[in-house]
């Protein structure tokens, strides 16, 4: 038999002990159905156009003029999406941690807005990309992109009382 070098009792005490340390991690559903319907069209919208710039660069858009796919016209929409990518990252870490979240969502607008004004102006001369379903349909939902970021802005509620997951005490929206 197998000598027992700590009993059932120091077990429980151990146990016991590092039980108080453990984070409280509260239910996440402070937040209302439209803020989740938008934060999930959010990220749907980030990872369409991660998948639409992947399929343009390994030509796989068959309807797609070889004269409007240029390699400046890459080139942006590489350094775009790198952004677009970590912009996504940042807006989740801060929607699980519950800080930072409106800071990161006026980040992402003027981001947007700003990438929206610089493609219009380097890619004028390429008319016939407009042409194309693919673009043409990214470049009516951008509106509808950056309504849902404000929409994010505005309904994000930060004032519930959360748990920390690094520590175990309750912290509340506000800053104190």
């Amino acid at each position: 038999m197998v000598d027992k070098k700590i009993t059932d009792l120091e077990i429980e005490a151990i146990l016991e002990a590092f039980s108080n340390s453990q984070p409280k991690v509260t239910d996440r559903t402070g937040q209302s159905s439209s803020f989740r319907v938008l934060f999930c069209f959010i990220n749907l919208y980030v990872l369409l156009f991660i998948v639409l710039y992947f399929l343009l660069k390994i030509n796989q858009v068959a309807e797609l003029d070889p004269n409007s796919r240029t390699e400046e016209f890459l080139i942006v929409l590489e350094g775009r999406i790198f952004v677009l990518f970590w912009l996504l990252v940042f807006l989740n870490m801060t929607a699980y941690f519950n800080f930072g979240f409106k800071a990161v969502c006026l980040v992402i607008l003027v981001y947007v807005l700003n990438s929206t004004i610089d493609n219009t102006i380097l890619f004028s001369d390429l008319k016939d990309l407009l042409d194309e379903s693919h673009f043409f349909v990214f470049m009516i939902t951008i509106p509808l992109y950056v309504i849902a970021v404000a929409g994010l802005m505005i309904i994000y509620k930060d004032n519930f009382e959360t748990f920390s997951p690094l520590t175990s005490e309750a912290l509340s929206g506000k800053a104190a």
